[in-house]
C-alpha cells in the first residue's frame, strides 16, 4: 500500500486562478499604436479606448495567432490589435478584452510629431533597460518596479508613467532562449508593471537567436516591420530606425551583420543629418562598443564599421550597448559621443570573474544592476542621462543615482591651455624623469573638467606619436578593497593637468608636446601651442620604423615612419624584395634620405610588381641596418570563403579563393582553432597556382577550424580568415570524479573547444533541459580551446543529488560537448541551517503539524521541498510575495531541503521532529 503525505499551503492573499490580461504596447507612432497580450484560450481580441478612463467609447477588434512550442500544445493565444487614427501627443485610456476577461483600465500617449516635445514643459524622456534573461529569479521585475517608483518620485505619484516617459528602450537579451515559455514568463511577465503604459522597443540580442523557436519567436511577438524613417526601411525586423520627437533611434543587429545593414545605416545617417526635425541620434546594438570585463566580448562590427558612419553626423550623441550585465560609460575621444553598457540584471558579472583591462575610452565600469532615464529638453537643446542602481547580489540599493552625463548645445568650449614648462634653458635639453604641466583648466561656461590629452610627438606636426596620454578626472575600474560590486577610482588624487615621463621611458632625442582640455559637456578646448624639448642621458634607445599598413595595392603610396635615428645627413630608408640583401650588388626597389632628421616619414609612390617586400632604415649611406625590418605585401587583396559554416562529420569542405597574386608557392592552410600558423603543422594544405579557384578538403576530423591564404611557403597571411566546424559534438569534456562530497571542488578538463571568450560550463540537475530549466551554476573559462578549470565556491551544487555538466558556446545554450553525469553526496549532520543572507526559515527544527514561516528580502517566486534522496515532495510556483507559510501535516520526521527561488536560489535544510 502506498503512503501519501499531505502538505498544505497557506498563503496570504490567495485567490482562485483566473486568466489575467496584461497588455503590452509597442510600435507607437504619432497616430497609431499596437496593443498585444497573451491568453491560454479564446481568440477574441478587443481593445476599448477613449479620452477618459470612464468613457471608453471606441472599440476595435484585432487578430489572434495561436503558437505551439514545448509545453504549449496550441494553447498560446497571441492577440494583436492596432489602434489607428489617433491624435499626436495625446493621452488615451484603454483596456483589453478576451471573452469575459478584461484588463484594468490603463493609459498610453501617442508620440509627438517629428521635432516636437512630448510634455507640456517641452521634454522627451525615455527609460532604458538592459538584459533580462533570468526566468526564476525576480531581478528584472524588481528593476522595472524600481524604475516605475523612481518615475513617480520624480514627476508625481498621481501621474501615469506615460505622462512623462515616451518609450521604454531595450537592448536585446530580453529572453534567455527563444521559446514561448520565456517570452511569456521572462519578457512579458517581468515587464507588466510598465508595459501597459509605456510602449517597448527592443532589438536582437544573442539570446533571442537560441531556443526551440529562436528568431521566429522574435518575429512573431514584435511588430517592427513597419518601422521606417523618411521612407528608408531596412526590409527586415532585425534592424530599424524610429524617430520620436527630435530624437532618432537607430537599432542595429549585432548578431547578423553585413554590407546591407551598413548601406542602410549610411542612408539613415545621411538623411538624419540633413533633417531639421532631428537634433539627436541615439544608436543601439546588443553587443557593446567596448567592455572592461570579459575583454574582447564586444561588437567589432559596431566599433570598426558602424561607428565611423554614425559619427559623420554631429547629431550622434549616444550609443547604447548591453550583453554585459553591468553598467559602464565612456566617450569617444574625438567626437562628442557617449557610449554606455546599460546595466541589466541577468547572470552575475563582477570584478575578478574574467579577463579585465582598463581602457581609455571607458570612464567608469560599475558592477551593479542599473537602468537609465534619458531626458531631452527640446526647447533648450539639452540631452541629459541619469543612471540608477538597485544594487547587486551583494548589496541592495534604493534607486541610488550612480552616474549622470549630458550635452548642452551652444556652450563655449574650454579656454585654450598652455604648457607651463620653460624648455628654453640649456638649449632645450632635459633629463628624465620630466614633469610636464599644463595651465589650470579654465572656461567661460559652468562646465567642470572631465579629460585631458597630452600628445608627445617626434615631429612638430605629430605625424609620429611617442606618447598619447588621455585621462579622465575619474576612472572607476577594478574592485575596491575586495568588494567585487564596488569599483575603485584609479585616478583618485591624480592631477590630470600634469603628466610625468619616467626615467628611461623614452629615448634620447627631440620631442614636441601639446595639450588640450575637455569639459563634462564633451567639448574640447583648442590645442595648446606646441613646445619642444630634447631628452638627454636616457638609458633607453628605440630606433624603429613602422608602415602605415602591411598590404598595399600596386602603385599606391607607401609611408615608412622612423623614430630615434642617429641624425646623420645621409641616413636612409629603402624598400627591398624579400629575397634581396642590402648591398651594392642588390639595388633597392626604392630609397630616400632622411636629411638628418632623427624622426619623420618617408613616402614612396608605390611599387608595381606584386610580391613580398620589406622596408629598412640604414646608417649614413651605408648598409648597417638601424632597426628591425618591416615586411609588407604588394598585390591584390585576396578573398577566401567556405561553402558552409558547419559540416557534418566526414563531409568535404570546399574553400574558394579569388584575387590571388599568383606568387610562387602561395598556399592555403587549415588549422585547428587555438593553433598559431608556424607552430603546429597545418591540418591540411594546398598550393595555389591560379588567381581564383577552389579546393576541396576531405577527411577532416571533427573539430573547430580556420583557414588562411599564406604567401610563398611562409606564414604571412593576406586577406580574411575563415572559420568553420566539422561535426556537431566536437569538444571532449572530462571531470576528475563521478561522486563528490558536498562543497568539494570539481575539476573539469576539455579539448577541442570552440575557442570563443564566452564559452562556458554549465551544471544542471539530472534530467533537466538547459533550454527550459534553471541552471545550478555557470562558469566561463576565457575561451580556451584546451584547458582545465576548477569549479569551486558558489559555482558548486549546494545540495546532494544527481547532476550533469556540459559545455556551451558563445554565451548560448548550444551544447558543444558530451554531458557528464555526477553525484553529490552529503553525510547528514546535526547542524541547523535556518537562515541565509536574504532569507529566513523559522522555527527550525519544527514539529510535524506545525507551521514553518519563510521570510525573504526579495519577492519569492517558487518554493520546492526535497527529501535527502533528492525526491521532490512539492513545488509552489508564482508566489510573488515576501512571506510564505507552510503547515507540515503528517510529514515524517527527518531532514528536508527547501529550495527558495528569490533574487537567487537559497537552499535551506529543515529538520522535522
Amino acid at each position: 500500500m502506498k503512503k501519501f503525505y499531505i502538505v498544505l499551503f497557506l498563503l496570504a492573499g490567495w485567490m482562485a486562478k483566473s486568466q489575467t490580461l496584461s497588455p503590452y504596447l509597442q510600435a507607437p507612432t504619432a497616430s497609431s499604436i499596437y496593443v498585444n497580450w497573451k491568453t491560454d484560450s479564446n481568440p477574441e481580441s478587443i481593445v476599448e479606448y477613449g479620452s477618459t478612463p470612464d468613457a471608453l467609447t471606441n472599440s476595435i477588434t484585432g487578430t489572434n495567432r495561436i503558437f505551439t512550442d514545448t509545453g504549449y500544445p496550441s494553447n498560446y493565444f497571441y492577440h494583436n490589435v492596432k489602434l489607428t487614427g489617433l491624435t499626436p501627443n495625446t493621452k488615451y485610456y484603454y483596456r483589453v478584452k478576451t471573452g469575459t476577461n478584461t484588463s484594468q483600465v490603463m493609459s498610453f500617449k501617442t508620440l509627438p510629431l517629428p521635432g516636437q516635445a512630448a510634455t507640456a514643459d517641452g521634454h522627451l524622456r525615455f527609460l532604458v533597460l538592459g538584459d533580462n534573461q533570468m526566468r526564476n529569479v525576480p531581478r528584472f521585475d524588481t528593476l522595472v518596479a524600481q524604475a516605475k517608483r523612481k518615475i513617480a518620485q520624480k514627476w508625481g505619484i498621481a501621474a501615469d508613467p506615460a505622462d512623462n516617459i515616451a518609450l521604454t528602450v531595450m537592448v536585446g537579451d530580453q529572453v534567455d532562449v527563444g521559446t514561448l515559455d520565456h517570452y511569456e514568463n521572462v519578457h512579458f511577465k517581468k515587464n507588466k508593471a510598465l508595459s501597459g503604459y509605456l510602449p517597448i522597443q527592443t532589438l536582437v540580442g544573442n539570446h533571442e537567436t537560441y531556443g526551440t523557436l529562436a528568431m521566429q519567436a522574435y518575429y512573431d511577438h514584435y511588430v517592427l516591420d513597419e518601422m521606417s524613417y523618411r521612407g528608408i526601411s531596412s526590409g527586415t525586423e532585425n534592424y530599424y530606425a524610429n524617430q520620436v520627437g527630435n530624437v532618432l533611434f537607430i537599432a542595429m543587429d549585432t548578431e547578423h551583420t553585413g554590407i546591407p545593414q551598413l548601406n542602410w545605416l549610411t542612408q539613415v545617417v545621411q538623411a538624419a543629418d540633413a533633417d531639421p526635425t532631428v537634433d539627436w541620434i541615439v544608436s543601439l546594438g546588443h553587443r557593446p562598443y567596448q567592455a572592461e570585463q570579459y575583454v574582447g566580448d564586444i561588437s567589432t562590427w559596431i566599433r570598426n564599421s558602424a561607428m565611423p558612419i554614425l559619427v559623420t553626423s554631429q547629431k550622434h550623441i549616444l550609443h547604447i550597448g548591453a550583453h554585459h550585465h553591468l553598467y559602464h560609460r565612456g566617450q569617444l575621444k574625438n567626437t562628442p559621443t557617449y557610449q554606455i553598457i546599460s546595466g541589466g540584471v541577468a547572470w552575475d558579472q563582477y570584478w575578478g570573474m574574467a579577463a579585465e583591462q582598463d581602457f581609455d575610452d571607458v570612464q567608469k565600469t560599475i558592477s551593479n544592476w542599473m537602468y537609465q532615464i534619458i531626458d531631452v529638453d527640446v526647447n533648450n537643446d539639452t540631452f541629459e542621462v541619469e543612471s540608477y542602481s538597485i544594487g547587486s547580489a551583494y548589496t541592495w540599493k534604493d534607486n541610488e543615482l550612480m552616474d549622470t552625463f549630458h550635452h548642452y548645445k551652444g556652450l563655449d568650449v574650454p579656454t585654450q591651455p598652455t604648457i607651463l614648462n620653460d624648455f628654453t634653458a640649456n638649449d632645450g635639453d632635459v633629463e628624465l624623469p620630466l614633469l610636464i604641466s599644463s595651465s589650470d583648466y579654465a572656461t567661460t561656461s559652468n562646465q567642470l573638467l572631465n579629460s585631458t590629452e597630452f600628445l608627445i610627438g617626434k615631429t612638430a606636426d605629430f605625424e609620429i606619436i611617442e606618447k598619447d596620454i588621455y585621462r579622465d578626472y575619474e576612472d572607476l575600474y577594478g574592485a575596491l578593497n575586495g568588494q567585487v560590486d564596488v569599483s575603485r577610482d584609479v585616478n583618485a588624487g591624480v592631477d590630470i593637468t600634469k603628466v610625468t615621463i619616467a626615467a628611461n621611458e623614452i629615448p634620447n632625442g627631440e620631442y614636441f608636446v601639446k595639450v588640450r582640455h575637455r569639459d563634462r559637456n564633451l567639448n574640447w578646448s583648442p590645442w595648446s601651442a606646441v613646445k619642444s624639448f630634447n631628452v638627454t642621458n636616457s638609458g633607453f634607445a628605440n630606433t624603429q620604423i613602422q608602415l602605415d599598413t602591411i598590404a598595399y595595392r600596386p602603385n599606391t603610396p607607401i609611408n615608412v615612419s622612423y623614430t630615434d635615428g642617429p641624425g646623420n645627413q645621409r641616413d636612409w630608408i629603402a624598400l627591398y624584395k624579400i629575397s634581396q640583401t642590402p648591398g651594392a650588388s642588390s639595388p633597392s626597389q626604392a630609397w630616400a634620405y632622411v636629411n638628418g632628421q632623427r624622426s619623420g616619414t618617408a613616402t614612396f609612390s608605390g611599387l608595381t610588381q606584386p610580391g613580398r617586400y620589406y622596408a629598412t632604415f640604414m646608417e649614413n649611406d651605408g648598409y648597417t641596418e638601424l632597426a628591425d625590418r618591416k615586411e609588407f605585401y604588394v598585390g591584390p587583396l585576396v578573398t577566401l570563403a567556405a561553402n558552409a559554416q558547419t559540416y557534418t562529420s566526414g563531409s568535404p569542405v570546399t574553400l574558394t579563393f579569388a584575387n590571388g597574386p599568383q606568387l610562387a608557392n602561395d598556399w592555403i592552410g587549415i588549422y585547428k582553432v587555438g593553433q598559431t600558423p608556424g607552430g603546429p603543422a597545418s591540418t591540411q594544405w594546398r598550393y595555389v597556382t591560379t588567381a581564383s579557384g577552389s579546393f576541396t578538403f576531405n577527411n577532416l576530423a571533427d573539430g573547430y577550424y580556420f583557414a588562411e591564404y599564406f604567401l610563398q611557403d611562409g606564414y604571412n597571411s593576406i586577406g580574411n580568415k575563415v572559420f568553420f566546424q566539422v561535426g556537431n559534438q566536437i569538444t571532449q569534456l572530462n571531470i576528475n570524479k563521478t561522486i563528490y562530497n558536498l562543497n568539494e571542488n570539481i575539476i573539469a578538463t576539455w579539448t577541442n573547444a570552440p575557442g570563443i571568450v564566452k564559452d562556458w560550463l554549465g551544471i544542471y540537475h539530472a534530467g533537466d533541459d538547459p533550454n527550459v530549466d534553471e541552471l545550478v551554476s555557470f562558469t566561463y573559462f576565457d575561451g580556451l580551446p584546451e584547458g582545465t578549470k576548477v569549479i569551486q565556491d558558489d559555482k558548486l551544487p549546494t545540495e546532494a543529488g544527481d547532476y550533469f555538466i556540459v559545455m556551451f558556446t558563445n554565451d548560448s545554450y548550444n551544447e558543444v560537448s558530451n554531458r557528464i553525469s555526477f553525484v553529490v553526496e552529503e553525510a547528514l549532520g546535526t547542524g541547523e541551517f535556518s537562515s541565509q543572507n536574504g532569507v529566513k526559515v523559522y522555527p527550525n527544527p519544527i514539529k510535524a503539524g506545525e507551521r514553518t514561516y519563510i521570510k525573504s528580502k526579495y519577492p519569492i517566486d517558487q518554493i520546492d521541498m526535497f527529501d535527502m534522496t533528492g525526491n521532490l515532495f512539492y513545488s509552489s510556483k508564482n508566489i510573488d510575495d515576501y512571506n510564505f507559510s507552510i503547515i507540515n501535516q503528517s510529514l515524517p520526521t527527518g531532514t528536508y531541503i527547501l529550495k527558495i527561488h528569490s533574487n537567487k536560489v537559497y537552499t535551506v535544510k529543515v529538520v522535522v521532529n
